[in-house]
């Protein structure tokens, strides 16, 4: 096998679980690295957004019934009340059929889809020329919310190994929380009870909404979900920017041409050992095992200690 195009050895959870684990920060490797955090940095405010319209009822919900209703009855605020049960009656179902697809076409394209159709549902909600409108477009937010949190939080620990996904679930439920408080602050500056003002906040929330969709543009496709539907070629470049970069994004290429490397599923542990010409930064060993020079040659997936 050479640096010029062979069939090269395929991917697998392992091999990203490897690489992840030779890029942790730290003088014994405690905290995650560039590859894990970056994901996290851009898909934290993606799981979180959703927040800001699942908390919306409690500051819109008497403009509404004042617009729609003819004011907040008893009897409007019970019809208010079951297009928040109809919101989570769509969310479960919604949330197991896009995570469900995410597995086949990726995680990616699913949260742009739930992003960009939670904004619509958002825009659809804040012009809604009927009560029977808003309440669809309410309902289908449901679908589109529950998803995009699922999904998120998918895509965000793939990019982990797992002794640190407790700590990114922590992070991740902290910035939900930070979510809740920033909408209470948002809607303080809208009177609850007017007919027009919750048109307002809507609207508001839509574009707060809209400002995620660049960030899961720039997310990185987790290789391990690339691997899973058989894309090793796009998995081992993804890994391979991943590595090479400090700031991994879409945006970022790999300068190198990709490594030939050995499969790493049977290789559980770092090689105990290092070629003549090494040193502390040997990378990963080839499939014909071709030292350094090479390596250098191929560029690649470099480890912790190499360049």
């Amino acid at each position: 096998r050479t640096c010029g195009g062979s069939i090269m050895a395929d991917i697998d959870a392992a091999a990203v679980e490897l690489a992840l684990a030779r890029r942790r920060l730290g003088r014994t490797g405690r905290w995650p690295g560039a590859p894990t955090l970056v994901p996290l940095l851009l898909l934290a405010p993606v799981f979180s957004a959703p927040a800001l319209l699942i908390l919306q009822p409690v500051f819109t919900d008497r403009g509404v019934a004042v617009d729609f209703l003819g004011g907040s009855t008893d009897q409007a605020m019970l019809q208010l009340s079951a297009i928040s049960s109809a919101f989570f009656a769509a969310w479960g179902p919604g949330t197991l059929l896009l995570s469900t697809l995410s597995d086949y076409v990726g995680r990616k394209p699913v949260l742009l889809g739930c992003a960009a159709g939670t904004c619509i549902l958002s825009f659809a909600c804040s012009i809604a020329p009927s009560f029977r409108v808003y309440a669809v477009c309410r309902a289908l937010l449901g679908v589109t919310c529950g998803a995009q949190g699922a999904v998120s939080f998918l895509h965000t620990l793939e990019w982990a190994i797992p002794r640190d996904h407790g700590l990114l679930t922590c992070v991740l439920m902290s910035t939900w929380s930070i979510f809740g408080i920033l909408l209470a602050w948002i809607a303080s500056a809208f009177p609850s009870a007017d007919a027009t003002s919750w048109r307002q906040l809507q609207l508001v929330l839509c574009l707060a909404s809209a400002v995620v969709i660049p960030l899961v543009a720039l997310t990185l496709e987790s290789p391990a979900s690339l691997a899973s539907r058989s894309h090793h070629a796009a998995a081992r470049h993804t890994l391979s920017v991943a590595l090479t970069h400090r700031f991994p994004t879409s945006l970022g290429r790999c300068h190198a041409s990709m490594a030939i490397i050995t499969p790493l599923a049977a290789r559980r542990a770092p090689p105990q050992h290092q070629s003549a010409s090494g040193g502390a930064g040997a990378g990963w060993d080839t499939a014909g095992g071709r030292g350094d020079a090479e390596r250098g040659r191929c560029g690649g997936w470099d480890t912790a200690g190499g360049g």
